[in-house]
């Protein structure tokens, strides 16, 4: 732009800022060198409005060709002279260029001979300008287009120059001055050689140019042919257009660099394309500055957005012109609601005089911190510590303020709380029943004591401060050493619980849970030991008579039934809240598991159900719940679900886990399982609804063993004939008489003789055979007939009982257990139809033993209790079946009039290796006899079980060591051999 013959400038069309000049433009307004001039004003022109009518002009994009207008210089003289003007897009600005032409001829003249030395520069057409420093083709291109072409005369000349060599090395003097990188290609070679380069280019790509010409540029690239810029480079050569793109290029050292290119192809007279020029500028460093920048800038950002600091800047005027989210957060305010608004708007009447006095200071260039009161927007008081800091302008005066405001509102509620707590602290101190206690650390000597201490250790507070021996001696001695084995080990860890006992002088002992913690003086020394001692006896109490986990099962480890529903309850509450949190229960059972049991026996079975439970928990996700419900019943609470397809999809992954053979004791067993599932809905209340629905599926999928699981259906048709059918299989067992009783023995540990039976009902089906009462016992549950069986079977064991005792006089006594169910346990007229069969066999009432479930009881407490007390006052006895696998009752004992605990088998089946299961059969052995019962151990199965319940003095027992169920003729003939089963 420098060698064109007409001034020129670059203007922006918002701020009239010249972006741009060339060296005539000054002179051409009459401004010399010392001069500002960094505006086009509408000043210059004799009719100013004519300026802002070219700009508006311009702006709709329309071009200015030779428009003539009237010029003032500076010193008043005008002139007149013609504009040429086109839109150019400059460092991103919109802006015009401008040539101007005088109409003068001597100036005509001369800008005419300024061409003809100049004209050996290619001509182009460029529009926009990115770039602080447009080349010289580009510029004189454009003043070219715009301003018309020369005189005949003139085109002759520069025909002639251009074929000149000087005019040449003008030109190459020109670019090799250039700070930028400048490239000549030849399009007309093979592969678009390069045919020139100036300096700067090897300085920047750190080849010489005998490197490189004769070299097409993708050398450049190195293992970086993919840029998307490449792609508009390699589109501009072939349209044989301008481009102006960022590249990636590497040196020749291999160090990648960042530059701006500017490609423009070059034409001769005739339209001919000759070559094209590039002009690359180096921005590495520009780059990595902006990006270091930009860092820095959000760094600062963060930094100022996550402060637990406000800040807060006020101007001049105290008006706020900046403040943190957590600054307004602190007042409650959003940042919007306090830009603008004075300091005082934040204050009470009270902070308006202490502010003005702090802000005086602040006008005064002093920095200080202090404490002040701020008003919240919900008109609470908000105390802070602002540390203020002056702003001043560059002539060095106030242009505000910048603080930094910490909150410590709690402090200050804390500091005029404090005096108060304090005044209560010795009352609520001497009015606690735990001991508070505080004692040197060093010498142990007593410091404080509250009046608890003489309810607790029996000894007043002044005997404790007199002796300070007095606190180790009132220790058991069993534990003694357990406490002064502990003091040392707080001096480690700084705090402590202990457990130990105490004697008092009464001779009482007393449990005490200890609480200790270290207090140390700000150069980190231990200075004291403060405590508090706290009665537990009757928790410890408690916690020996607690024989049973009220939430998992002893035998898996899995939540038992009262846990899981808890979780079942919590799931529902929540979809009470949230609808779209969906869950699914999954009921799932074994198949055909009694064969494992009746083959392999109960401990493979137990076996089984263990390793089930690590498979089944380990087909699910954080969060869901697996339980074990009892025999081989399992639960899956699946949380959080979004589709019916998930609860399908971790079935179908049961499924696939089950595939895989169980080892169990020696023995390779496949199993497979039926699974139910109930979907959550809004329709669901009680937990026991989702169970019972997952249940019914869980049938269904029984009877349709293909599919393995069955989602619930409330129109399942075919569930419904099935029940009906089963129903209607079992109501003719009841009138054809296909129901028979089956007894297993009672023995006495002491003797090991027989003294009763268990009656069992089996039902011998026409069809199948024998069928296990776990098959059709629940179908009589759910249809009711359980009701007509169980008085069958009790009216049949009554009158069985009666004949062997005429039979047997001599085996005294002789007694038959028969199970109630719940329904049976629920019927008004249960005791009028005990009493009846009672009365037709001729049984005396002690000989007959009612089991009861903990759940039958539990149900309903009260009305359980009633009835009973009533068969109590009949004579006979009753017993707790399955006892401690099912409700924690043992609340409820000593309200029962129970006579025998039935410790259920999964306690019994792991007693001799097991010790938490041995602990808690003692407990219970220990309960029963505390209360006045006797215990039956259920399941034995093996000699070593057999021993260690004759060392904890168990009663009796039953189980496959000593008999499997027997028929009438088998227990008739075990009865006539009086046989013992062990020897004593």
């Amino acid at each position: 732009m420098e060698l064109s013959p007409f001034p020129i400038g670059i203007v922006c069309l918002k701020s009239q800022q010249i972006l741009f000049k060339n060296e005539l433009l000054a002179p051409f307004f009459g401004i010399n060198s010392s001069q500002a001039f960094d505006k086009i004003i509408p000043d210059f022109y004799t009719q100013p409005a004519l300026w802002t009518q070219l700009v508006n002009k311009l702006k709709s994009g329309d071009l200015i060709n030779n428009c003539a207008v009237e010029v003032k210089k500076t010193n008043g003289d005008t002139f007149k002279t013609q504009i040429s003007a086109k839109v150019v897009n400059y460092e991103d600005k919109l802006a015009a260029l401008f040539i101007f032409m005088n109409s003068t001829e001597h100036l005509k003249t001369q800008q005419e001979s300024f061409l003809l030395t100049n004209s050996g520069q290619q001509i182009t057409d460029p529009i926009n300008f990115r770039h602080s420093q447009p080349n010289l083709v580009d510029v004189n291109s454009s003043i070219v287009k715009i301003t018309g072409n020369p005189s005949t005369q003139t085109v002759e000349k520069i025909s002639i120059l251009q074929e000149s060599q000087v005019d040449l090395r003008l030109m190459e003097r020109a670019i090799a001055a250039s700070s930028n990188g400048i490239i000549l290609t030849d399009p007309n070679q093979p592969d678009n050689p390069i045919i020139y380069v100036n300096p700067a280019f090897e300085l920047i790509t750190g080849y010489c140019a005998s490197e490189v010409v004769g070299r097409n540029c993708r050398f450049l690239q190195g293992n970086d042919p993919e840029q998307v810029a490449l792609q508009e480079l390699r589109s501009a050569i072939q349209e044989q257009r301008e481009c102006h793109v960022i590249l990636r290029n590497y040196r020749k050292d291999n160090v990648p660099f960042w530059h701006e290119l500017y490609l423009a192809p070059v034409f001769d007279n005739s339209g001919y394309l000759t070559n094209f020029i590039g002009i690359q500028t180096d921005i590495t460093h520009h780059l990595e500055a902006l990006k270091a920048l930009q860092k820095q800038e959000e760094q600062y950002r963060r930094i100022v957005q996550t402060a637990t600091e406000g800040i807060w800047v006020l101007d001049k005027d105290n008006r706020t012109t900046f403040v943190n989210q957590q600054m307004a957060t602190m007042l409650g305010y959003t940042i919007e609601e306090m830009l603008g608004a004075t300091l005082f708007s934040f204050m009470d009447s009270e902070g308006l005089e202490i502010a003005n006095a702090y802000l005086l200071r602040r006008h005064q260039g002093i920095h200080e911190a202090h404490d002040f009161k701020f008003r919240c927007q919900d008109g609470s008081d908000l105390w802070a510590i602002i540390s203020c800091a002056p702003l001043l302008d560059d002539q060095g005066n106030y242009a505000g303020a910048l603080g930094m405001v910490t909150n410590i509102t709690d402090r200050k509620l804390a500091e005029a709380a404090l005096q108060e707590s304090k005044q209560r602290l010795d009352g609520i101190l001497s009015s606690l029943e735990d001991v508070i206690w505080s004692i040197s650390a060093d010498t142990f000597e007593t410091l404080y004591l509250n009046p608890a201490a003489l309810k607790v250790y029996g000894y007043s507070v002044s005997e404790l401060f007199d002796n300070s021996n007095l606190w180790f001696e009132v220790i058991h001695p069993e534990d003694q050493q357990l406490v002064y084995a502990a003091i040392q080990p707080l001096f480690l860890t700084d705090k402590q619980e202990l457990e130990y006992r105490i004697v008092r002088p009464d001779g009482q002992v007393r449990w005490l849970l200890n609480r200790s913690h270290l207090i140390y003086n700000a150069c980190g020394q231990p200075i004291r030991i403060d405590g508090i001692a706290t009665d537990i006896t009757e928790r410890k109490l408690l916690e020996e008579k607690l024989v049973h986990n009220a939430f998992y099962d002893a035998l898996t480890g899995l939540p038992n039934r009262i846990l899981f529903i808890d979780r079942l309850e919590q799931a529902i509450a929540q979809m009470k809240r949230n609808p779209d949190d969906l869950f699914a229960v999954l009921f799932l059972d074994l198949d055909r598991f009694k064969v494992v049991n009746d083959s392999l026996g109960h401990l493979v079975g137990d076996q089984l159900l263990v390793t089930l439970a690590q498979r089944l928990q380990q087909c699910l996700q954080p969060g869901d719940t697996v339980a074990r419900l009892g025999g081989d019943e399992f639960t899956i609470l699946l949380s959080h679900i979004q589709t019916i397809e998930d609860a399908t999809c971790i079935a179908e992954h049961i499924h696939q886990a089950l595939k895989s053979p169980f080892n169990l004791c020696g023995y390779e067993v496949f199993m497979t399982a039926s699974i139910g599932i109930a979907l959550s809905t809004n329709k669901y209340a009680q937990p026991a609804d989702l169970l019972r629905d997952a249940d019914t599926a869980l049938y269904r999928a029984k009877e349709q063993s293909q599919t393995g699981h069955i989602v619930f259906d409330t129109t399942m048709y075919h569930r419904a004939v099935t029940l009906l059918q089963l129903e209607t299989d079992l109501r003719w067992a009841i009138e054809r008489q296909e129901l028979c009783l089956y007894y297993q023995p009672i023995i006495c540990m002491k003797t090991g003789r027989i003294t009763g039976f268990e009656a069992l009902v089996r039902w011998q089906h026409p069809k199948r055979g024998l069928i296990s009462p776990a098959e059709f016992i629940p179908i009589a549950e759910e249809t009711g007939l359980i009701i007509p069986i169980g008085h069958w079977v009790l009216t049949e064991s009554c009158q069985q009982l009666r004949q062997w005792q005429l039979q047997f006089p001599a085996i005294k006594p002789l007694t038959i257990n028969v199970n109630l169910s719940g329904k049976q346990f629920s019927q008004p007229h249960l005791i009028e139809q005990i009493s009846q069969i009672l009365q037709d066999t001729s049984l005396n009432p002690s000989n007959l033993k009612l089991e009861i479930t903990e759940t039958a009881i539990i149900a309903s407490p009260e009305k359980a209790t009633s009835v009973l007390k009533q068969l109590k006052a009949f004579g006979l006895q009753l017993c707790i079946d399955d006892f401690g696998t099912g409700y924690s009752s043992l609340a409820y004992l000593h309200n029962f009039p129970i006579d025998v605990l039935k410790i259920d088998r999964s306690f019994i089946n792991r007693i001799d290796s097991d010790t938490e299961q041995f602990a808690i059969v003692r407990a219970i052995v220990t309960l029963a006899d505390n209360l006045g019962m006797s215990v039956v151990a259920e399941g034995v199965e093996t000699i070593d079980q057999l021993v260690q319940l004759k060392l904890l003095q168990c009663q009796k027992a039953q189980g496959y060591l000593f008999s499997k169920p027997l028929d009438q003729e088998q227990a008739r003939i075990l009865l006539a051999s009086e046989q013992s089963f062990f020897s004593t």
